[in-house]
């Protein structure tokens, strides 16, 4: 016979089976009456060999009980029941995350931080758990000009005592942002910070002083550190102006944030000035800041490009270069060829093709350029032109060429390059245009001009228009279905003062300048942005639709619209120096451009020329959305 079993622990229910399995893990009192309640179970199989497996009735037993069944008997589990996997994290509203308690039995809630909403993970996305994320995340996901890390770097300009100016500005409507400054110093690759955090209140900007040294010399060359980067806790703007104040020769760059940075450029540039009338012009160049290590590096250019016999070869003319391994915060600038001086052509890198296997901070720029160029006496005067290079990505199919502020009667240039091969542009001007603004003659072979359009040969193809004052026109690169042919982006340069060659075509105020223009794609409700410092002139233009809701300035409805076409129009709005605001109910796009007069100044900084006449001018777009338009 079977000895009898055991009775059970009080409050016991039921006795596991063999090889049952319970859950854990489990509250320390629940655990310890588990353990009780098995180690009698252990009691209870240990009967004799032949007896049957607990829970299994004899025949005896199942001829005096109908309802036992063979097989084992059902277990009623009156064990914790588990609300979540340990670990697990989840949204509880906006500002609310909670983790599941390592026992599995209850969710344990914080409060996102200061500026973070919980974000959560939906099944659509590759994201792996809901998490609380700043604005600065977000942003991230939505790359526009707004951003919170931003590098700098100072470029080639002939004022060298005079600092290049950072200026950052708070866009938001009601927050309050942290910025700082870090430098990394020259030959390291670590970067330090610059003076204490700074707070702007919405709408004030903060203006930093950057006083490290060029890139050495005025060919290509390599440099480790040296650069400069902004930080903040929420999203904001900022603008590089080199030098910062109204001198003998500026421009201006909008700064793209780390997050909105590219793999994929084409250079803009121009000649530079006349070697034989102040040796001061050259070189025309870019200039590539890595932001990962192990960055690969390779440009296509089209003419000859200088090597330093080290690590950058001499590139000849439409030939890859070979790789160029860089890390975070390398700096490389590539300079054209000084082979070719009797040739200002031969001494433009406009249309280099750029790639990278990370993203890459880029500038395209010349040291001094005389818009337009001008071998022969009189030569008149150059100026620094600089933009940091919207990435390809970016670039659309429809633009407003609108023309500068009117500074005489000067004409007014562009240079237009192409994304990919078969971009086919046509052009639609207002009444000061001529009747074909692109033409056989500035469409040249390779390219294609079929009475109509122009058709570009290849990515980085570029050809140059001249208007006369007052043209502004519509670019198109889309068919009547409205099926683009390729990205593309227009850049305008700036006329130089004293055109004397034909001076019904000329102006005495400003120098050249280099803007490129935002597509209407990636057009703004609202901008927050701030001039440069010491000029006599500052305008904002604005492109809107006709008819669009009001642009405010500050509160201020602006005006003055001039036509384009039938769809759009363009103000050229004289402001203050200093930030500003301007926004809208419609999307609609700015630039925001700068002048010097002719006359004797005190905000002139020159410290060459006796009289203190500074001939110069600025611009830079004044913001964008980057939506991804063209896959390069």
């Amino acid at each position: 016979m079977a000895p009898s079993a055991p009775a059970q622990a009080e409050g016991s229910t039921t006795t596991p089976r063999r090889g049952a399995m319970l859950p854990l893990p489990l509250p320390l009192p629940d655990l310890a009456l588990t353990l009780g309640a098995l180690t009698l179970g252990a009691l209870a199989l240990t009967g004799c060999p032949n007896d049957p497996p607990p829970g299994t009735a004899t025949e005896s037993e199942s001829e005096s009980d109908p309802t036992v069944t063979s097989g084992p008997a059902t277990v009623d589990d009156t064990g914790p029941v588990f609300i979540c996997e340990p670990g697990e994290k989840q949204c509880n509203g906006q500002q609310f995350i909670q983790t599941c308690a390592p026992t599995g039995l209850e969710w344990i809630q914080e409060p996102c931080s200061t500026n973070e909403t919980c974000d959560p993970c939906t099944e659509d996305e590759t994201c792996a758990e809901d998490k609380c994320v700043g604005l600065c995340e977000v942003e991230a996901e939505l790359p526009s000009s707004a951003g919170c890390s931003f590098i700098a770097n100072r470029q080639l300009h002939l004022n060298v005592d005079s600092p290049d100016g950072l200026i950052v500005t708070n866009p938001n409507e009601d927050l309050p942002v942290t910025v700082q400054l870090y430098r990394t110093p020259e030959g390291k690759r670590k970067e330090e910070a610059v003076g204490n955090p700074r707070v702007l209140q919405p709408g004030e900007n903060t203006l930093y002083e950057l006083t490290a040294d060029f890139v050495l010399g005025t060919s290509s060359m390599f440099r480790t550190g040296g650069t400069y980067r902004v930080e903040s806790d929420v999203p904001v703007v900022a603008y590089l102006h080199s030098p910062l104040t109204n001198s003998r020769g500026n421009d201006s760059s909008m700064l793209l944030p780390e997050t909105t940075l590219g793999r994929h450029y084409v250079v803009p540039s121009f000649s530079p000035h006349a070697e034989q009338q102040q040796g001061q012009g050259q070189p025309s160049y870019f200039e590539i800041v890595a932001t990962e290590d192990f960055t690969e590096v390779t440009w296509t250019p089209p003419v000859d490009t200088a090597g330093t016999g080290i690590n950058i070869d001499f590139v000849a003319a439409g030939d890859e270069s070979p790789v160029l391994n860089m890390n975070r915060f390398d700096t490389v600038r590539i300079a054209a060829s000084a082979n070719f001086q009797e040739n200002p052509d031969l001494r433009d890198v406009s249309g280099t093709v750029i790639e990278s296997n990370h993203p890459i901070w880029v500038v395209g720029a010349s040291r001094c350029s005389r818009v337009p160029v001008l071998d022969e006496p009189p030569l008149g005067r150059c100026d620094p032109l600089q933009e940091l290079l919207i990435p390809l990505d970016y670039w659309g199919s429809r633009y407003v060429a609108a023309h500068s502020p009117d500074r005489g009667t000067e004409r007014h240039w562009w240079r237009i390059y192409s994304a990919n091969e078969g971009t086919r542009i046509t052009a639609e001007g207002n009444l000061g245009c001529p009747d074909d603004i692109l033409t056989a003659e500035n469409c040249p072979a390779p390219n294609e001009f079929d009475g109509e359009a122009c058709t570009f040969a290849a990515r980085g193809s570029w050809i140059q228009v001249d208007v006369p004052n007052g043209c502004s026109f519509f670019l198109d690169s889309t068919n009547d279905q409205g099926i683009s042919s390729g990205a593309f982006m227009p850049v305008q340069y700036l006329q130089g003062s004293r055109f004397q060659e034909n001076p019904a075509e000329s102006t005495e105020i400003g120098d050249p300048a280099m803007y490129q223009m935002v597509p209407v794609e990636q057009f703004l409700n609202r901008y927050v942005f701030s001039t440069g410092l010491g000029f006599d002139f500052h305008y904002v233009q604005v492109i809107r639709q006709i008819g669009g809701p009001t642009v405010f300035l500050d509160n201020m409805s602006v005006n003055g619209y001039s036509p384009v076409n039938d769809t759009w129009e363009v103000a050229n709005f004289p402001i203050s120096e200093g930030p500003h605001v301007i926004d809208s109910g419609a999307p609609f796009g700015i630039v925001q451009i700068g002048y010097s007069s002719n006359e004797p100044s005190e905000n002139c900084d020159n410290t060459v020329d006796p009289q203190p006449i500074c001939h110069a001018s600025y611009a830079y777009p004044g913001g964008m959305k980057s939506e991804v338009i063209y896959i390069p």
